[in-house]
């Protein structure tokens, strides 16, 4: 994740700071595991770019495929609603407040976002394949997909938008997730045109 301030040329707004969080580690992992387990099948998702190659990762044995089917789901469910609660926050994480974040069963942290591994453990992950592509969908950096699309970037700050969340997902997509957060593929990001449209679309 990382913040684009908007301080250093005059003809855009000073005060403005957009926050593109293109490795949303916790939402990718899940994704992941969608594809590995064939999970949530009829979840409407769509196709990953890349699709991922999930190398020895398979259900665990430990649940029936209906229970971890059912997990999923309600972990899909929490990683979306954790944006209605999250903030900012300058100061770090206590000692204490991240042993209690790191055990199952929590609510729903403003600052950290929940992750599966927390809940249910690393079984049936192939860890290495998941690293693997999760680096293969961090897009280059810098990237000028926010300058080249500015008028519209600053009417969509100017509404409310505060951060850009950029997921693998396959061709276009883009949805207001609440006044402030906007989802979008890396597809869509990375094509002028597309990001111009989706960014002058109102909440």
């Amino acid at each position: 994740m990382w913040g684009i301030g908007f301080k250093r040329r005059a003809a855009w707004p000073k005060d403005m700071t957009i926050t593109i969080d293109d490795h949303a580690q916790n939402l990718k992992m899940l994704l992941f595991i969608r594809q590995a387990w064939l999970v949530a099948q009829d979840v409407n998702i769509p196709q990953l770019s890349p699709v991922p190659a999930t190398g020895t990762s398979r259900i665990p044995e430990s649940a029936s495929r209906e229970v971890w089917d059912q997990r999923w789901r309600q972990q899909w469910a929490r990683s979306w609603a954790w944006f209605n609660v999250s903030k900012v926050q300058d100061a770090p994480i206590s000692q204490d407040e991240m042993r209690d974040i790191s055990r199952p069963g929590q609510n729903l942290h403003p600052i950290v976002p929940p992750f599966w591994p927390v809940e249910y453990g690393e079984d049936g992950l192939d860890l290495a394949a998941f690293n693997t592509w999760d680096m293969q969908t961090i897009p280059t950096f810098p990237s000028r997909s926010e300058r080249d699309s500015l008028p519209a970037l600053i009417d969509a700050w100017q509404d409310g938008l505060t951060t850009i969340l950029v997921l693998p997902y396959r061709g276009y997509f883009a949805q207001r997730l609440n006044g402030s957060h906007l989802v979008v593929s890396a597809e869509t990001r990375n094509d002028p045109e597309l990001y111009t449209k989706t960014l002058q679309t109102k909440r």
